[in-house]
């Protein structure tokens, strides 16, 4: 999608501007007066308000806002459900509101990671599923199913247009019939439905059909639901396990020499062949022509069974660890730096060391953070190279928070209230600096 069609900036005083033309155009066809439904962080939904609403009173009447009978509404998809994601289990229980009330309509899923998922569902099954992710394609999907190779898929590839895609061209050169390509159709819209399911941070929303929709879908397929989240179910648990000792697509693995090929299934033995120590997960379950959930499992075994070790992470960003590791220190100075102008500094690093210690936290941060304030960036990088969590950077954010968070409790004893106000006013304007930037 082009820079700006779908990006607006709102600033520090609550104005909006959008970023393009495009942006522009879809805000001014929907100019009018909007009540905030949510402004948690990372999702903003508005609500404009009906005809018969005035902008004080409460909003009691949902279903006639769902169905329209509280006045006109614009025709499009309606939204019926949005929020944040907090765990996996966020989007299981949210399609199983949408299968078992038998919803109609579409869910577009936004991973933090930056993947995106796009589902349509009615009456409990799965019509159709789209994603960003390159393994969600339909050609590697049939590399992966050794039904063609790489070569032969770039031949294809080089016959698709607008109006021809990749199943219509393998039809017409005879590489799949119709019933290998439905067969294949049904598993591509599976695998994106349960890799959806394992995002845990993000955002979601399910809208009603879009009655402007101009064409209707070329292909569908109707796969029950309650079906896949039973499948979806034991993946969550499985992937849970694997993550003890996989922390993410951007581990590398190196073979050892001892390995034992006798003890290993397929999948495993064909993973370890690209396990030199220089190649992410991810990189690996490519050239091996795996999915995400297979090659993390394949890689599980590997090094439960010690025919390989994690090497490192190389996706680990040290410019942004160090940028956030900084931003939190200076947050730390000025509160202590606060604390002493009142009088009050010694209780105040007695306390915070205190609970640095109690909480684990001061092996992750460094000696200094309860006496000065200062975060050591290389104790934490040396601290997320070998954290076993699927998004180290994530736990640091999580990290300092709490601590900036205690920080500020601790300085409550010595500040009057107003000082106080005036202080977790300006630190939290600079928390949600950290997390934008």
């Amino acid at each position: 999608m082009p820079k700006g069609v779908d990006i607006v900036t709102i600033g520090d005083d609550g104005s909006v501007t959008p970023e393009g033309n495009e942006a522009r155009y879809r805000l001014r066809s929907n100019h009018g007066r909007f009540r905030i439904m949510s402004d948690t962080p990372g999702l903003l939904i508005l609500r404009r308000l009906l005809p018969d609403e005035e902008a004080g009173d409460d909003l009691d009447d949902l279903e006639g806002l769902l169905t329209g009978e509280s006045g006109s509404i614009e025709s499009g998809g309606r939204v019926m459900l949005a929020g944040e994601i907090l765990s996996p289990m966020t989007l299981f229980q949210m399609v199983e509101v949408v299968a078992e009330r038998g919803f109609q309509g579409d869910m577009q899923v936004f991973g933090a990671d930056g993947r995106w998922f796009s589902l349509s569902l009615d009456q409990g099954a799965l019509l159709l599923a789209h994603s960003n992710h390159p393994d969600d394609r339909l050609g590697e999907l049939m590399v992966r199913e050794s039904l063609i190779d790489r070569e032969w898929l770039d031949v294809l590839l080089g016959d698709v247009s607008e109006t021809s895609r990749l199943g219509e061209v393998c039809l017409e050169r005879g590489v799949l019939d119709r019933e290998q390509l439905f067969v294949l159709l049904q598993k591509q819209t599976s695998e994106i439905f349960l890799r959806m399911l394992l995002v845990g941070d993000g955002s979601y929303v399910f809208t009603t059909p879009d009655p402007g929709r101009n064409e209707p879908p070329r292909h569908t397929v109707h796969i029950p639901v309650r079906a896949l989240l039973m499948d979806g179910i034991r993946r969550l648990d499985e992937i849970e396990l694997y993550r003890q000792l996989i922390p993410g697509n951007d581990v590398c693995l190196l073979a050892r020499a001892s390995a034992r090929l006798a003890d290993l299934d397929t999948d495993a033995t064909t993973l370890l062949m690209q396990c030199d120590g220089s190649k992410t997960l991810e990189e690996m379950a490519r050239l091996a022509n795996l999915d995400e959930f297979a090659a993390t499992r394949a890689a599980y075994f590997l090094v439960k069974r010690h025919a390989a070790e994690v090497s490192s992470r190389s996706h680990l960003d040290e410019t942004e660890i160090r940028r956030v590791c900084e931003a939190f220190t200076e947050i730390l100075r000025d509160v202590f730096a606060a604390v002493q102008t009142a009088g009050g500094l010694e209780p105040a690093k007695q306390m915070l060391s205190a609970w640095v210690e109690g909480s684990g936290y001061a092996s992750f941060l460094g000696e200094r953070v309860g006496s000065d304030g200062s975060i050591d960036t290389d104790v934490v990088l040396d601290a997320l190279r070998a954290s076993r969590e699927d998004d180290p950077v994530a736990s640091l954010h999580h990290i300092g928070h709490e601590l900036v968070a205690f920080s500020l409790f601790c300085a409550g004893s010595a500040l009057t209230r107003e000082q106080e106000m005036a202080l977790s006013k300006d630190v939290n304007r600079r928390l949600q600096l950290i997390r934008a930037t």
